[in-house]
Order: structure tokens, then sequence, then C-alpha cells
């Protein structure tokens, strides 16, 4: 176990810094050429699914055997056992990801490992409520991120599921208040992540004809966002700036939003994936100017031109001896 948690704890450590390394990369057309041809095969993971297929993984095994703990008695020989390792696991996920700003929002409490989970501390303060488990949708992502309204910036933790970005108020004990209408990702047209002179900020624009048809919310909620400079050209469009605290952070949320968006078009209507991190299918069904500032599109046609320089990633902390942490005891019942 030491060996093992020590492992994850370095992995995700690192995590950001990989995300922030493969968004630089993307801006080379010689390296999405070397990384998209052959074409990634279905259901195959592709470069960003590969980087954090091993969170993923580590999420899986530690909910595996927290169902088998619940389902194991007390008396039983190996529950002792089965708890500490589960408590182990516990202990270094919440640590790792909580220190990093990755899938855990601050407060003691169990991880949040699946939609139930979720489903649980979710409040609706200003929206009607709504199910986040439903057929195909899962979640992927959670971290701070911050919706920028002129000179208001207004900060959420963010979580990003199959098909949404939905905003959220994390409590002290960790209830989770739902205020703002959910971001239905088959609404975004466009996503620019280059702002001069706003390395942390990113800027989706939505179109109003498709926002909100997969929305689990149909009467909406909150405040709406400020619609552009010229509301009479552009009724139907919106654009929404958010902000990372940090260009690393800002390259997971890069990563992994381009990547949904072209697997919601090119996987909708078909038999979905196994899994939101499965390699998506030629995106065949879409228009180029609909992904003409992803860096992913360059999977389906390389750019000829060099495009404007991506900031560079923070420089890596200097390396530093992990030791194993041992976890206090516990009550059976957490």
């Amino acid at each position: 176990m030491p060996i093992m948690t020590a492992g994850y704890r370095r992995y995700l450590s690192g995590l950001k810094r990989a995300d922030c390394l493969l968004a630089a990369k993307t801006r080379n057309p010689d390296f999405m050429r070397l990384i998209v041809e052959p074409p990634v095969p279905r259901r195959r993971p592709d470069l960003t699914a590969f980087i954090h297929k091993p969170l993923e993984h580590y999420r899986d095994v530690l909910k595996l055997l927290q169902t088998i703990l619940n389902y194991t008695k007390v008396k039983d020989e190996d529950y002792s056992a089965l708890l500490r390792v589960v408590q182990e696991l516990q202990t270094t996920y919440r640590e790792a990801t909580m220190g990093s700003g990755l899938m855990e929002p601050e407060g003691e409490g169990r991880p949040l490992l699946s939609l139930q989970d979720l489903e649980s501390r979710l409040v609706f303060t200003r929206c009607k409520p709504f199910v986040l488990s439903s057929p195909g949708r899962q979640w992927i992502f959670g971290g701070d991120l911050s919706r920028v309204e002129g000179r208001s910036v207004r900060p959420f933790w963010a979580l990003l599921f199959t098909d949404l970005i939905v905003f959220a108020k994390v409590s002290r004990d960790r209830v989770l208040f739902i205020t703002e209408e959910p971001l239905s990702l088959l609404s975004v047209t466009q996503a620019f992540f280059n702002i001069r002179k706003k390395a942390n900020e990113f800027r989706l624009l939505l179109d109003g004809d498709a926002e909100g048809m997969d929305s689990p919310v149909p009467g909406g909620c909150g405040p709406e966002l400020p619609l552009s400079r010229n509301p009479k050209k552009s009724a139907r469009r919106r654009t929404i700036s958010l902000r990372a605290p940090t260009a690393e952070l800002k390259a997971v949320w890069q990563n992994l939003i381009q990547r949904q968006i072209i697997y919601l078009n090119t996987t909708r209507g078909g038999t979905p994936a196994s899994s939101p991190l499965d390699s998506p299918d030629p995106p065949t069904t879409l228009s180029v100017a609909t992904l003409d500032s992803f860096p992913l599109r360059r999977q389906v046609r390389p750019l000829l031109k060099e495009p404007a320089p991506t900031p560079p990633c923070p420089s890596p902390s200097p390396p530093r001896t992990l030791t194993p942490y041992s976890s206090p005891k516990r009550s059976s019942s957490q």
C-alpha cells in the first residue's frame, strides 16, 4: 500500500503540469500529426485520456472497495484489513486532489466519487431541481473556476460532466449550492483559450438556439449572463468568460472541455462509448468553423501555419521525497 499510494501521489502532483504541457504541444502542427496519424481506434484512449486514465482508475478502485466494505460484516475476519485499505486510499486521494485543486472541494468528508455522491450534496437555491444521474452521463472533472462578467468575478467550484458544466458554491460541510443554470456543451460553437494579457482566462461562445436542448433544467434558473455588446445583432448568441486559478488548471479545463465538445458532436445520435474518455470517432459531422478555435481540430486537418504562442507552463517544483502516509484510525461507520 505505501508504494502504491506514493506512486499515485506523485502522479497526481504532476497531472496539471502534464495537461499544461499537452495544451502547449497541441499548438504545434508536427506534434499533432505525430499523435493522430494513424488515427486512434475507437474505444482506445487518446493522449488526453491516457494522461487522465490513472486518476479514473484510482477512483474506480476506491469506489469498488468502498462498496465491498459496505457489504462486509463487521465481524468478518477481512473487515479490519479492508477498512484500513479503504481509509488509506481515501486519505491519499483526498489529500492529493485537494492539494492540487482537482476533483475534491475543500472540507472534511468522504471522497466524491460518483454522480450519486454529488446528488446527495446538491441544494438548489434558485434553480428547479434536476437529476444528474441519467443514461450516458458521467462526472469527468471538478475544480475551481470563476465566471467573469465585466469587473465582477464570481468564484465557483465547477463540475464537468459528459454534456454539462455545473457551477456550485461549496459550504464548509461540502454542501453544493446550485444557483446558476448548467451550461450545455452542445450549445458551445467556439472556444477561445488564448486571451491576450489574460493567461488564466478562456471564453466559450454559446448558440442560443442550441443551448439547453439537452439541459436538465427546463425552466432555467439564476441570473442570465449579459449578452454581447450588440444584443440586437447577436440576440441568439452570448459569450461566457471563465477564469482558472492557475495556468495549469486552465490547461486541464482546456483539454477536457475541447475533448468533450468533440466527443458530443461526433457520437451524438449513435451508440455512446463506454466512457467519456474513450477515443471519439473522427469528427466528420462538425463544420470547420465550429472548431476554428480548437487545437484538437488538427486531428482532422492540421494547420498550415503556426498559431499564436501559448503561455508557457510554470516551472516544475524541485523534486521532493515522498513518504508513506499513515492514516488515522477511524470508526467503522465511515
